[in-house]
């Protein structure tokens, strides 16, 4: 029996990912054609008929902590959740989604009428304001100066890489 308290670090969560990944590979028009470190993938879309990098991710904001944005050479994301606007496809397992570059997941809950969005809301967001979404911006200029002045500024923060050495590719 797994004790509810467990913690998995983000090492074991990308390898819980990458193992789904591959029992759930006959599902989609990709085929592997190389396995690289730290859990990326040579693929080929038999869809598409192009080659692509592709690499897994717990959450697809994850992105953006790990400031891949930053990077480039990954077309494609493989997550459990997809919580973000990418600026590549990704693949949630979760619902067996692939969304196009830019598209964000539907979030349930109407905003209007609520005082702060959830965890997952801003995520969606941020994102969407580091893609570059038009309605991202027209909400942003629904909000309250301070608000905005937040928003914008957890954009700026996504967008400069962090210091230290990355521990990602």
């Amino acid at each position: 029996m797994v004790d509810g308290n467990l913690r998995l670090t983000e090492r074991q969560k990308r390898a819980l990912v990458a193992q789904q990944f591959e029992l759930q590979m006959p599902k989609y028009p990709l085929k592997i054609l190389d396995r690289l470190t730290n859990y990326r993938y040579r693929m080929y879309d038999e869809k598409l008929k192009v080659e692509e990098l592709a690499t897994t991710l717990a959450h697809s904001f994850d992105f953006y902590e790990y400031r891949m944005n930053l990077r480039g050479g990954i077309q494609l994301i493989v997550c459990q959740l997809h919580n973000s606007a990418l600026p590549v496809w990704c693949l949630e397992l979760e619902t067996t989604m692939l969304y196009k570059p830019g598209t964000a997941p539907d979030m349930d809950r109407p905003i209007e009428g609520r005082k702060r969005r959830t965890h997952d809301e801003q995520r969606v967001l941020i994102s969407q304001l580091i893609v570059g979404v038009d309605t991202a911006y027209e909400e942003l200029e629904d909000m309250e100066p301070r608000t905005r002045q937040r928003y914008l500024d957890l954009r700026q923060r996504y967008l400069k890489p962090k210091v230290g050495r990355p521990w990602m590719s």
